[in-house]
């Protein structure tokens, strides 16, 4: 009894595969005078696997500029003008922190070209407070800055 399951089931595997993997090519009918073909077209649907939030605004995002490593390693990130562009140059990142303590949030600035702007940062070091306008965007749990503009909010 078994065997016989086992049987009538991999008929009816072998049966259905079939009649899947012919479904995908063209189908031709043939009749008496004329031949026609149709073709079966399946719809796939896309499925994002990563989320993107975008703003954009006119109104500088106010912050300060800190040096990640300096925020990894319990500090508090301040540097001068000076540290700053040598870290750059040495290829170390300068970021963007906008809010403080738990609530702050660093970003990552880009420049529009699509270089990083961590040179251009570094030269606003000095100041406590700086301006940024362009677009703010979050991919995977990390912020990115698209700045337009990098000013001074002294």
């Amino acid at each position: 009894m078994k065997k016989i399951f086992l049987i009538v089931g991999l008929m009816l595997v072998f049966f259905v595969t079939s009649v899947l993997s012919q479904a995908t090519e063209p189908i031709k009918v043939k009749t008496r005078t004329k031949t026609t073909t149709t073709e079966v077209k399946t719809d796939v649907k896309k499925v994002a696997t990563t989320t993107t939030k975008v703003k954009t605004g006119k109104k500088p995002i106010k912050g300060r500029i800190a040096s990640l490593t300096g925020l990894f390693m319990g500090g508090d990130g301040n540097v001068s003008k000076e540290q700053a562009v040598s870290l750059a140059e040495k290829g170390d990142p300068i970021v963007f922190v906008v809010g403080q303590g738990k609530k702050a949030k660093i970003y990552f600035v880009y420049n529009t070209d699509g270089s990083f702007g961590g040179k251009n940062l570094a030269k606003y070091a000095n100041n406590k407070f700086v301006g940024i306008i362009g677009k703010t965007s979050t991919k995977n749990g990390i912020n990115f800055f698209i700045a337009e503009m990098i000013e001074s909010m002294d």
